[in-house]
């Protein structure tokens, strides 16, 4: 296995885990949500150290799922959060 196929491998694990973890999908995740970026600058959401975004686009079946998502489509989380069985 070459070292692109198992990074491509450890991403599709955790955005599956993150699917779960927020209620949905992998599907609706990989259609409506951007990339995990690193929470670096937001002092308001400094106990969160990672944001994902959603599209305004995303369907009210999916936003409703999802707990803690605020009114700009972003939840903030650790990845300590998403130690969920799977």
């Amino acid at each position: 296995m070459n070292s692109n196929n198992n990074i491509d491998n450890k991403e599709d694990y955790f955005r599956k885990k993150l699917a779960r973890w927020l209620g949905i999908s992998y599907d609706e995740l990989e259609e409506y949500a951007e990339e995990v970026e690193c929470n670096n600058g937001d002092t308001n959401r400094t106990r969160y150290g990672y944001y994902l975004q959603f599209s305004d686009a995303t369907p009210s079946e999916i936003t409703d799922k999802i707990e803690r998502l605020d009114d700009n489509y972003t939840i903030y989380f650790n990845l300590e959060e998403l130690d969920v069985p799977y």
